[in-house]
């Protein structure tokens, strides 16, 4: 195991040096076509120079191919170490061949491109969601072995270019299961002796045949209607309800409260005999004022 894996490194190694000396051999190699040009157009010494520096580039090439050469012989003398894979084993008969299993093979023919024209509805894959969506054919592009389909949505205003695996043809739904026939009607036959109608049930018999005794099936609950009288009233109090309420009317009574007109003014209780009382205003005191009562008091007292 050990020896054949170093023999593919040998093959790997040897195969990149066949690729250096390749692109260094063409290199040289496409000098070689200015040079040939240069012959015919230089002369005297610059001639010379040309017919060396040619003589030296196809001695080049030459040194370059037989390594190449000697390396591609190397290869071929590895490659033959390596164990060739055994081949795979024949079938002893054919079954398409074998009369009674010809009937059994199918042979899977691919299936046809379905090819679309211009206004088909079809069905196209969206590239986003990887959805399909209903959409109408507007131009066909590309070739007839590789059509291309420029396409609009139906439900969407958008328009794409898709190609034959991102369009398909719309599924066929299935037909509905047609209705059984429905049977002809008997035809009838008229004949004089045969006479058609109704059945026709005698009371007087039917009545007969009741067993003679007291009545014991459930009676009916019949409900009594009033006099035509009694529902007008009925009626007529029902719309004054709707329209009044239910309850008696209470008339608005005057509110207990009493409130001035002014802004300023207190609420008081109605019959408690207190008028009305305002806000007291903040004044600033006025010491003159009070020194004036005074001394009108004192000269009161001296002058008796």
């Amino acid at each position: 195991m050990a020896d054949l894996q170093a023999t593919y490194r040998q093959i790997a190694t040897i195969k990149r040096s066949i690729a250096d000396e390749q692109a260094q051999r063409d290199d040289w190699a496409g000098t070689l076509p200015d040079m040939i040009a240069m012959l015919s157009t230089e002369t005297g010494a610059a001639l010379e120079e040309v017919k060396a520096a040619k003589a030296e580039t196809e001695a080049t090439i030459a040194t370059y191919d037989k390594k190449i050469a000697s390396l591609r012989s190397e290869l071929s003398s590895l490659e033959e170490r390596i164990p060739k894979k055994p081949e795979p084993v024949a079938p002893k008969f054919d079954p398409e061949k074998h009369p009674l299993l010809r009937k059994t093979v199918e042979k899977s023919e691919p299936a046809k491109p379905v090819i679309f024209h211009a206004g088909d509805i079809c069905e196209v894959l969206w590239f986003k969601d990887k959805a399909w969506y209903k959409a109408k054919v507007q131009t066909v592009l590309g070739s007839a072995s590789n059509p291309k389909y420029l396409v609009r949505f139906v439900e969407y205003d958008d328009t794409v270019t898709v190609g034959l695996d991102d369009i398909r043809p719309i599924e066929s739904k299935k037909r509905k299961a047609e209705a059984p026939p429905t049977p002809a009607p008997t035809p009838v036959v008229n004949s004089p002796h045969v006479i058609s109608g109704p059945a026709s049930i005698n009371p007087d018999a039917l009545a007969a045949q009741k067993p003679a005794g007291p009545d014991t099936s459930v009676p009916v609950n019949r409900r009594a209607i009033g006099s035509k009288k009694a529902l007008e009233r009925k009626a007529g109090a029902w719309n004054s309800f709707l329209t009044k309420g239910a309850g008696k009317q209470v008339g608005k009574k005057e509110s207990m409260f009493r409130s001035g007109t002014t802004v300023g003014s207190k609420v008081g209780f109605t019959g408690s005999g207190a008028p009305m009382t305002s806000n007291n205003k903040r004044q600033r005191f006025n010491k003159k004022e009070y020194q004036d009562d005074d001394n009108e008091g004192n000269s009161y007292r001296t002058d008796r």
